[in-house]
């Protein structure tokens, strides 16, 4: 018997072998480790929050026996996999997963924004009969996490989650039949700009709700270390 809903954080690279992972921007790779490292574990803490939902961690598979102790720690299943090969990867996952679970949806580890209950909006608006498909975009063209309730694979291996680009995937559903449905107002980390937005959007109050006073205290490190970069 299918379960009903299950989420899959998905690393976009390897987050935690300091001699693979990608520097982000200008930062030093201990600081490019932190800032991964403070999105993950937010996600973990909204993840974690999430009721009658099971949560599968996918890392790349340089990152295996380098998880911090915090994610070993959690609920979460592990897998890895080589992010280097989206379709390989996004393969591994479907053929192990997908079918076992009514509702999917996949989150993306360079994301932040999203609350428990986005979460649980999502997963209603994919509890239909008819195919549907929920996308949560994050600022003009990216894409914090996409959910389905039906995994039609010549869909997803095309797009393969490749650049995140919501334009691009959009242009890919329309050619598809199903329901979609857009959630908004979240936050994609990709480059400078966006680190800038996270420091605006984290000095709001409402950002608590996504965002715990913990993982902001570690954004604040690197908002301090990279204050010039803000002005």
């Amino acid at each position: 018997m299918k379960s009903n809903s299950t989420v899959f954080l998905l690393a976009v690279s390897s987050l935690f072998n300091k001699e693979e992972l990608l520097k982000f921007e200008d930062f030093d790779t201990d600081n490019s480790y932190l800032l991964y490292s403070s999105l993950l574990m937010n996600h973990k803490e909204i993840l974690e929050q999430t009721s009658n939902t099971n949560l599968v961690f996918c890392f790349d598979e340089k990152d295996k026996n380098l998880l911090p102790e915090e994610i070993l720690k959690g609920s979460a299943e592990i897998m890895f996999g080589n992010t280097g090969s989206k379709p390989e990867f996004l393969k591994i996952i479907s053929d192990k997963y997908f079918e076992k679970s009514a509702n999917n949806l996949l989150v993306f580890s360079n994301s932040i924004g999203y609350t428990k209950n986005d979460i649980q909006k999502a997963f209603d608006l994919l509890a239909i009969e008819d195919e549907a498909i929920v996308i949560g975009k994050a600022g003009s063209h990216n894409i914090a996490f996409i959910g389905f309730n039906s995994f039609n694979h010549d869909l997803f291996v095309d797009i393969a989650w490749e650049g995140l680009n919501y334009d691009h995937l959009l242009s890919k559903v329309s050619k598809h039949e199903n329901y979609l449905h857009v959630m908004e107002n979240f936050m994609s980390i990709k480059k400078v700009e966006d680190f800038k937005n996270l420091y605006v959007e984290l000095s709001k109050k409402e950002s608590l709700s996504y965002c715990s006073q913990s993982v902001h205290e570690r954004f604040t490190n690197l908002f301090i270390e990279y204050k010039e970069l803000l002005k």
